[in-house]
C-alpha cells in the first residue's frame, strides 16, 4: 500500500480523511459493477483474492469486481479528473448489492494537490486537461498538463529508439509518444567531447523525398509548441533528457523525422534520422 501511495501521491483533504471507508461485498460467483462518475483512469486492488477490472484503451465509467474467500483488502481508483476513490473489499457468500454507482461525494481526495477544483466551470478545465479531449488552446491548465505528461516519462520511460554521435557529443531520441494531437519527443544529449558543448539550436524536421533529387526532397521544420528541461549547456560528463512537444503528424512512405542539434560558435551539426 506505501508503493501505491507513492506512486499516485494522493493528496487527501482534511475533512473527509477521517472518513471510515465503505465496504463492498464480492464474490466469484457474480459480477459487481461501480460506475463512476467520471472516467476510470487508474485502479489497483491490494490482495491478489480480488480483481477489478476496467477498459484501460477507450476509458469509461465502469469498472468490474469480483473476489474469491480470504482476507479483506481494498480498492483505489483515480478518475479521469484526479478524483480518488477508496473502499474496503470484502468476500461475501451472498450479495444483496450487484451495481453500485458511485456519488461524488465518496471521493477521499485529489491525486495532484496542484489544482483542486471547487465550482463546475473549473472541474471542466482540469477534466479537458487529464481526459481524451484535448486541452483547449487558451485553457490555464494546458501547460500545466504538458510539464505534468512530460516529467512522467522523463521518470519512467525507458524506450531507445536511435543514437547518433559525433566527436563525443551522442544525441539520442528516446521515444514519440502521441498524446491526443501532439507529439512528445524525449530527448538525450551526452557529452563525452572534454570541454562542454553549448547549444545553438535543436531543431525537428519532417523530411519527405529523395535527398539526392533536390527537386523533390523537402525539409519541413516542425515548431515546438512546448519545451521542457531543455538545457543551454551540458557540461563535459554531464547528460541531460529533455522534452520537445511538437504537432501529431503522419508519416508517408518517405517521409522520415530528423533531429539537427547545432553547437553555438562551433562546427558540430549532429544529424539524426528516424524512419
Amino acid at each position: 500500500m506505501k508503493k501505491i501511495l507513492s506512486i499516485f501521491s494522493v493528496l487527501v483533504l482534511g475533512q473527509i480523511s477521517a472518513q471510515e471507508l465503505k465496504t463492498i461485498g464480492t464474490n466469484e460467483r457474480q459480477v459487481v459493477a461501480l460506475f463512476f462518475p467520471d472516467e476510470i483512469r487508474q485502479a489497483v486492488v491490494g490482495s491478489p483474492n480480488f480483481t477489478f477490472s476496467y477498459n484501460k484503451e477507450s476509458v469509461q465509467h465502469v469498472g468490474l469486481l469480483q473476489g474469491v474467500k480470504g482476507s479483506e483488502s481494498n480498492l483505489l481508483v483515480i478518475t479521469a479528473t484526479n478524483e480518488v476513490y477508496s473502499y474496503k473489499l470484502k468476500y461475501l457468500k451472498n450479495l444483496d448489492t450487484l451495481n453500485y454507482f458511485i456519488p461524488r461525494n465518496e471521493r477521499i481526495g485529489y491525486e495532484s494537490p496542484l489544482f483542486i477544483p471547487t465550482s463546475k466551470s473549473s472541474l471542466s478545465v482540469l477534466k479537458d486537461s487529464v481526459t481524451m479531449k484535448t486541452p483547449r488552446t487558451d485553457s490555464p491548465n494546458r501547460f500545466q498538463y504538458f510539464k505534468k505528461f512530460s516529467e512522467f516519462h522523463l521518470k519512467h520511460n525507458r524506450n531507445s529508439q536511435k543514437r547518433k554521435r559525433k566527436k563525443g557529443v551522442i544525441l539520442h531520441l528516446k521515444d514519440l509518444i502521441y498524446d491526443r494531437t501532439e507529439v512528445y519527443a524525449l530527448v538525450e544529449i551526452k557529452n563525452r567531447f572534454g570541454i562542454d558543448f553549448e547549444m545553438d539550436y535543436l531543431k525537428i524536421f519532417k523530411v519527405n523525398g529523395n535527398k539526392r533529387k533536390k527537386s523533390s526532397y523537402q525539409k519541413i521544420e516542425m515548431e515546438s509548441i512546448y519545451k521542457h528541461k531543455l538545457p543551454r549547456i551540458i557540461n563535459d560528463g554531464e547528460r541531460h533528457e529533455f522534452v520537445l512537444l511538437i504537432p501529431k503528424f503522419t508519416f508517408g512512405d518517405t517521409d522520415k523525422l530528423l533531429l539537427e542539434l547545432k553547437e553555438y560558435r562551433g562546427n558540430r551539426i549532429l544529424k539524426l534520422i528516424h524512419d
